[in-house]
């Protein structure tokens, strides 16, 4: 599915364009400026469809974003997916019977993150966290496990869970 037009993710810091991308954003916004201003238009974008998100989908939507932002994956491609999504289901009854945001959510990440990238949430033996890591050669990630002290462990990705909207049937959209 990757197309011409797609942004490349990068998966390591030293692969980034420039060093100050990740603490300032793309376009001069941090990530989670970006976010701010991503996740309610996407949401509004797949709302057009008519359907009405859990939760949960909403959840799942906002981080899946918010690692293709760190991947610097340009809002612009964010939005194009959502809409097409959204014509895709208008015109062909595309995905019909899966909610629009899980599909949102398979889209990006088969375009942009098809293995575990850093930003992404993720449940691990220890605990669920944000990946902030991951080795050159895609076999390891530190995590920065959920509340208490700032912690972060370094594991094999094959020990790490990311949450599957294909896992989720009994919370989607109705």
């Amino acid at each position: 599915m990757a197309q011409d037009w797609l942004s490349v993710p990068r998966r390591r810091e030293d692969e980034r364009l420039d060093p100050h991308v990740y603490k300032r954003g793309v376009n001069g916004l941090t990530v989670e400026e970006a976010l701010r201003r991503a996740f309610p238009r996407v949401m509004a974008i797949l709302e057009r469809s008519g359907e009405e998100y859990s939760e949960f989908e909403g959840e799942l939507v906002r981080g899946t974003i918010r690692a293709c932002l760190i991947s610097q994956v340009s809002r612009a491609n964010l939005y194009r997916i959502a809409g097409i999504l959204v014509a895709d289901r208008r015109d062909e009854g595309a995905h019909r019977g899966r909610s629009l945001a899980l599909a949102y959510v398979s889209a990006l990440r088969e375009a942009f993150l098809p293995d575990i990238s850093v930003g992404e949430r993720v449940v691990s033996p220890v605990g669920s966290g944000e990946v902030r890591y991951v080795s050159g050669d895609g076999s390891n990630a530190a995590v920065e496990l959920d509340g208490g002290p700032r912690r972060e462990v370094w594991l094999p990705t094959l020990r790490l869970l990311r949450l599957d909207p294909e896992d989720e049937p009994e919370r989607r959209a109705s």
